[in-house]
């Protein structure tokens, strides 16, 4: 059985920029790899990466759509698109949020996000959970350590007793 993970735009955003989580997103894709996962990006996520490279100043560019898209490629990754279930599941998500007092602050693209990982891989990797682990009750979200410290192999024996 394939084991499929959707990807939050937040785990690229890590990789390229370097932050506090690199590591550990470096670590989750690397385990994701030799698993031979299926992995999942939704068009929304893959509009905001593209976003990030166009605020850049004009020169910097070139350079920025280079490395995203050879990240997007070294990852495997599959574009995804939102449909009708899709986006009724969202509205659905955003709609019980609200009316448990939700901020409006967080706004539609993190529930179709959400309705993505539900439908296509029934799990999500993201650095930014708690926009979808109330919203979503049957979608498993991931941060990368929780990732690493859910599937990553155990070290023989040995190394545990050293």
């Amino acid at each position: 059985m394939t084991f499929r993970i959707s990807l939050d735009s937040s785990i690229f955003i890590s990789q390229l920029t370097g932050d506090v989580h690199a590591e550990a997103v470096l670590a989750a894709l690397t385990l994701l790899e030799t698993m031979g996962a299926e992995l999942t990006l939704p068009l929304l996520c893959y509009a905001e990466l593209w976003t990030g490279v166009e605020l850049l100043p004009e020169a910097d560019r070139p350079a920025a759509a280079e490395t995203l898209e050879r990240v997007l490629r070294a990852s495997r990754v599959l574009l995804v698109a939102d449909n009708v279930a899709i986006a009724r599941e969202a509205a659905r998500a955003q709609a019980a949020y609200r009316r448990r007092g939700g901020r409006r602050e967080v706004l539609i693209p993190d529930f179709v996000i959400g309705a993505n990982a539900t439908y296509y891989a029934g799990r999500l990797l993201t650095t930014n959970p708690r926009d979808f682990f109330k919203a979503f009750s049957t979608l498993e979200v991931l941060t990368p350590q929780a990732f690493l410290a859910q599937y990553a192999p155990a070290p023989p024996l040995r190394e545990r007793q050293e």
